[in-house]
């Protein structure tokens, strides 16, 4: 005997698609970590077009600040002749500039990361571990560091020509060196941002991507049909 079922009842191996249910998926997109990654390329960016990095006072130099824009392409001959900068100071903030460049090509590509959440393992691995804001991190350090030397550089330069002989000479940082350790501190928090959140095992995310492509399967009929429905008696027999 050929059992039916009656419509609408649900049969073994039978599959509708239940409406209003979706699977959790894990997003790859973190705003959380682009927002300070944000920050960071905009204050790296303004502190390279900013002219102010070093102060100077109390020396022969006429010019009360110094920066990374006064050495690229075309520098000044007055800047050496005045004694403001040695070949060696212009060499450094030339390395200073280029740093900067790289450390925007880091946190731009660490912003895109997490903006985007690309599925591909070994970006989905860069930008869980934070590798591209750990490399801004440490080129504002690198920065920093050489922003120290110039500025012990160009200290001893101002001291072996004072303007008077009495002069108080001394050789502050200027915004654009606290723009640069800001930028560095955002991209602190960016990594942080990465490296806290919580992130499915490999075992629980194949299980999703193989819960997400039955899921899919199941999307292929439409939302009111009922694979019962094919089983449905034949009409009844008239003579």
């Amino acid at each position: 005997m050929t059992m039916y079922a009656p419509p609408g009842s649900a049969v073994p191996g039978g599959r509708r698609r239940r409406g209003g249910t979706s699977l959790p998926k894990q997003p790859e997109r973190s705003l959380v970590s682009a927002l300070p990654g944000a920050l960071s390329i905009t204050a790296l960016c303004t502190a390279l077009a900013e002219p102010a990095w070093l102060r100077v006072h109390g020396g022969t130099c006429p010019r009360p600040e110094l920066g990374v824009s006064d050495v690229l392409g075309y520098t000044d001959p007055k800047l050496l002749d005045d004694y403001c900068v040695n070949p060696q100071t212009v060499l450094l903030l030339r390395v200073i500039a280029a740093f900067c460049f790289l450390g925007i090509l880091c946190s731009l590509t660490a912003f895109l990361l997490d903006v985007f959440g690309p599925k591909h393992p070994a970006l989905k691995i860069t930008r869980r571990y934070a590798f591209a804001h750990i490399l801004t991190v440490l080129q504002c350090a690198t920065v920093i560091g050489f922003c120290y030397w110039a500025s012990e550089l160009i200290l001893s330069l101002q001291q072996q020509h004072k303007k008077y002989h009495g002069s108080l000479i001394y050789v502050t940082f200027a915004i654009s060196f606290y723009l640069v350790a800001g930028a560095g501190g955002a991209s602190i928090l960016a990594t942080a941002a990465n490296l806290l959140r919580h992130y499915p095992t490999e075992e629980e995310e194949q299980a999703l991507e193989l819960l997400s492509e039955m899921e899919d399967s199941s999307e292929t009929f439409p939302g009111d049909y009922d694979i019962a429905n094919q089983f449905q008696p034949p009409p009844a027999y008239t003579p």
